[in-house]
């Protein structure tokens, strides 16, 4: 059974190991994907895919599609029916976010409390893959967390709507976790995370969300780059200090003697979600350093 199901189950509601059907599996050109029907006499059954996305790997297809019906759907129960009864029969208020796999829509769920509701509500978490389990628990946890800015988590890179919310993503390339964040002013930006491996996604899912609460109370820091990257400055102007999206470092500008608009340093401080002390005394120490030594003449 997938470790994020939660729900109960009565043992009437599962499917003995044997009556289990045939690992018949279909390609679907399509969805560029293999399939298995799942079958059940209580909900009619439902198709799952299966994420081969090979036309040439049918039997490691076929494998997967053996390892789900034996292990997931016989003795854990028809994922079918376990989703009707989520929508018929919602989970009492008060028993706390649970995940299921919506075998309507082909993707996943999770069930969370809504304040002034009996019921509470169903909400996708955009997770079109059921093998996923780490990324649907992370998914689910940034849902429910209360975060003034909502964070999707995407399996795959594709499944990154930049027209959405903000979304972290695995890339694969770098071996790293990415954060999209989203903004309607300047169509959003990205920030690479410190999380390493695909497993790491509940770090990277922490990492993100501090990313997004600062964003939510200092402002978006592409928009922030582009301000201070474009505003003309004299030297009668105080220094500043930003996060640059483009260079991905904190930068302090100061007004220098004889440099026309001043200059540009970075403090080599690459984390968006550095703490801000951090931050202040690195660009204290080179605005002040700096002042000492043309006072000195060096």
């Amino acid at each position: 059974m997938c470790a994020v199901f939660r729900r109960d189950r009565h043992e009437s509601d599962s499917i003995l190991t044997e009556q289990a059907p045939g690992t018949d599996v279909t390609w679907l050109p399509d969805e560029g994907d293999w399939s298995v029907e799942a079958h059940c006499d209580a909900c009619g059954g439902y198709r799952m895919l299966l994420q081969v996305r090979d036309a040439e790997e049918g039997e490691l297809a076929a494998t997967r599609a053996g390892a789900f019906l034996a292990r997931i759907h016989a003795r854990g129960g028809c994922l079918g029916c376990e989703a009707r009864s989520w929508r018929e029969n919602p989970s009492p208020h008060g028993n706390g976010p649970q995940v299921w796999w919506d075998t309507a829509t082909g993707q996943w769920m999770v069930w969370t409390d809504l304040a002034g509701g009996a019921q509470g509500a169903s909400l996708p978490l955009g997770i079109r893959t059921f093998w996923a389990p780490q990324e649907v628990r992370a998914a689910a946890r940034a849902l429910t967390c209360g975060s003034r800015l909502p964070l999707r988590i995407a399996a795959t890179p594709n499944e990154v709507d930049r027209a959405g919310a903000s979304t972290i993503y695995y890339d694969t390339g770098s071996g790293r976790w990415r954060l999209f964040t989203a903004c309607l002013e300047c169509g959003g930006f990205e920030l690479p995370l410190t999380s390493f491996g695909r497993g790491a996604v509940e770090a990277a899912c922490d990492e993100a969300l501090a990313c997004l609460e600062l964003v939510a109370r200092e402002g978006c820091p592409c928009c922030r780059t582009g301000t201070e990257r474009n505003t003309d400055r004299s030297g009668d102007d105080e220094p500043r200090i930003w996060f640059d999206t483009l260079s991905r470092d904190w930068l302090v500008w100061q007004p220098l003697e004889g440099a026309d608009g001043g200059v540009t340093l970075p403090l080599g401080i690459g984390r968006f979600d550095a703490r801000r002390p951090l931050v202040y005394r690195a660009a204290a120490a080179l605005l002040f350093d700096s002042q000492l030594f043309l006072d000195e003449g060096l």
